[in-house]
C-alpha cells in the first residue's frame, strides 16, 4: 500500500477503515503456523527448535539468503506454512510522536497523515504499526515503522521458494514478557535494543550499536539511559534459547506489520469467498422467487382486469373532467385576473396617513406611487410597512425637505405570478 493510498485510507471513518484492513490481518494472525526468528546468523524455526546458520553479514540482510534457510529449515513439513518472521530491532524504524486529544481509533489515522513531518528525509513508503492501547497511558505515542520496499522483497523472495510471509514483527515484541511493566534488552552480535513495555503498550525504545558501546562516552550514557526507572528490572534476551523458551505469537500483535502481497492474497481468497456465498444467495432466492411466482401472475392477471373494468366505468367521469379541465384553461385566464380592492386600499391608506397631506395618489397592477408633504416622512414609512395590506414599501425618490414619494404594492394581489402563468412569452 503507497503513502498515498494511506493517507486516503486515513480519512475513512474508523468503523470503515476497520472493516476494510481489520479482516485481513485478523485473519492472517489466524492463520499462523509457522515462527521464524532471526537472531544473530541464525535463523531458527521456533515450533522444532531447528535453526539454519547464514554466511557472511550480507546474507543476514538479503531476503533470498533468508528464504533459502527458511525453505531448508521447513522441508519435509506436511501442511502450507503461513509465517510469522520475526527481525531484530534494527529493522524498524521508531518515532516518538506527542498527539493530545487523540482517541484510539483515530491514533493510526494521525500518525498515517503526519508522516511528512514525522520522518521528512525519509522518500520510501513505509508501513506503521502503533498499539492503540498507547492512547491510555498518555500525549507520548512510540510509532514503529518498516520500509515497504523491505517487506516486499521478503515476501517476494519468500514466494519464490513456495513460502508464504503472514506477518513481520519485531522479535523482542513476540516474547511472553509483555503484559506487565518490563525493562527489556534485546543485545545479539551487532546491536542492543533496550524497551521499555507497559501491558504490551512500548512505552520506550532505544536502539545502539554494540561498537558504539565500546566509547565510553556513549557507554555512560547508555547505562544512565537504562537506571533512569530505578524500579524496573532489566529482563536480558541475549541467545536463541532464550528468545525460543519465551516466544508467544500472541504478544505483540498490534505491532505486526503485513506485506501487500499477504494482505492481496487473503483479499482474494475473502473475495472468492465472497461470491460464493453470493452464489449460493442467488440461488436461494431464485428457488424462493420461483415459489409464488405463479401466485404473483395470477395476482397480476386480477389487477389488470380490475383496471380495464376500472377504466371502462369511469370513461364519462373523466370526460366530464377533461371538460371542465378544458373550461378552466379557456376561462382561467378571466377567473383568475388579480382584484385590486381600491377602495379598501384608499381606505387604508388615507387611516395610515392621517392627518399628514397626499397630493397625489397612482395605483396600477397593485403598484401604488403616493406623493405629499409631511414633517417626518420617516414615519409614514414605517407605518406602512407595518400595516399587512401593503408590502415592498420603499422611497421612490430622495425626500426633500417635507415632500416625500413612496412606492408600495398591495400584498393580496400578484401580476407577475398571473403574467408567468397565463403570458409566459410577454
Amino acid at each position: 500500500m503507497t503513502q498515498l493510498q494511506q493517507k486516503a485510507l486515513a480519512y475513512l471513518p474508523p468503523a470503515i477503515r476497520a472493516f476494510i484492513e481489520g479482516s485481513s490481518r485478523r485473519e492472517l494472525l489466524k492463520k499462523i503456523n509457522c515462527t521464524l526468528l532471526l537472531f544473530g546468523d541464525s535463523l531458527i524455526h521456533i515450533e522444532s527448535g531447528r535453526l539454519e546458520k547464514l554466511v557472511g553479514e550480507q546474507s543476514l540482510a538479503d531476503p533470498s539468503s533468508l528464504a533459502g534457510a527458511a525453505r531448508r529449515l521447513l522441508d519435509g513439513q506436511s501442511k502450507e506454512s503461513s509465517i510469522l518472521l520475526l527481525l531484530p530491532p534494527a529493522e524498524f524504524i521508531a518515532t516518538t510522536q506527542s498527539m493530545p486529544g487523540v482517541n484510539r481509533d483515530s491514533l493510526i489515522s494521525a500518525l498515517k497523515l503526519q508522516i511528512d513531518n514525522i520522518l521528512p528525509a525519509y522518500e520510501q513508503a513505509l508501513a506503521l504499526a502503533v498499539n492503540p492501547a498507547s492512547v491510555e497511558l498518555g500525549d507520548q505515542h512510540i510509532a514503529l515503522w518498516i520500509p515497504q520496499q523491505r517487506m516486499s522483497a521478503l515476501f517476494g523472495a519468500f514466494h519464490a521458494e513456495g513460502l508464504f510471509i503472514a506477518a513481520i514483527k519485531p522479535r523482542t515484541l513476540n516474547l511472553s514478557d509483555t503484559q506487565t511493566r518490563r525493562l527489556l534488552l534485546d543485545r545479539d552480535s551487532r546491536d542492543t535494543a533496550a524497551l521499555v513495555l507497559n501491558h504490551g503498550v512500548v512505552e520506550r525504545w532505544l536502539l545502539l550499536s554494540n561498537i558504539d558501546l565500546e566509547q565510553a562516552e556513549f557507554a555512560a550514557q547508555w547505562e544512565q539511559e537504562l537506571s533512569a526507572d530505578p524500579a524496573l528490572e532489566p529482563a536480558e534476551y541475549d541467545s536463541e534459547e532464550v528468545f525460543c523458551r519465551q516466544m508467544d505469537s500472541n504478544s505483540g500483535q498490534e505491532y505486526s506489520f503485513f506485506p501487500d502481497g499477504a494482505l492481496n492474497a487473503r483479499k482474494r481468497v475473502e473475495k472468492g469467498k465472497r461470491m460464493l456465498l453470493a452464489a449460493a444467495a442467488v440461488a436461494g432466492l431464485a428457488v424462493l422467487a420461483s415459489i409464488p411466482f405463479l401466485l404473483q401472475s395470477l395476482e397480476f392477471r386480477r389487477a389488470a382486469a380490475s383496471l380495464a373494468a376500472n377504466r371502462e366505468m369511469s370513461v364519462e367521469a373523466r370526460q366530464d373532467q377533461a371538460v371542465v379541465a378544458n373550461f378552466e384553461r379557456e376561462w382561467g385566464v378571466i377567473d383568475d385576473f388579480p382584484q385590486q380592492d381600491v377602495r379598501q386600499a384608499l381606505y387604508t391608506l388615507q387611516n395610515v396617513l392621517s392627518p399628514e397631506q397626499v397630493t397625489s395618489s397612482e395605483i396600477s397592477e397593485g403598484l401604488i406611487r403616493i406623493q405629499g408633504t409631511s414633517n417626518d416622512p420617516q414615519a409614514i414609512l414605517q407605518r406602512l410597512e407595518q400595516d399587512p395590506l401593503f408590502t415592498e414599501v420603499a422611497f421612490s425618490r430622495a425626500t426633500n425637505n417635507t415632500r416625500y414619494y413612496i412606492d408600495l404594492r398591495l400584498a393580496t394581489v400578484n401580476f407577475e405570478a398571473y403574467m408567468v402563468r397565463y403570458f409566459p412569452d410577454e
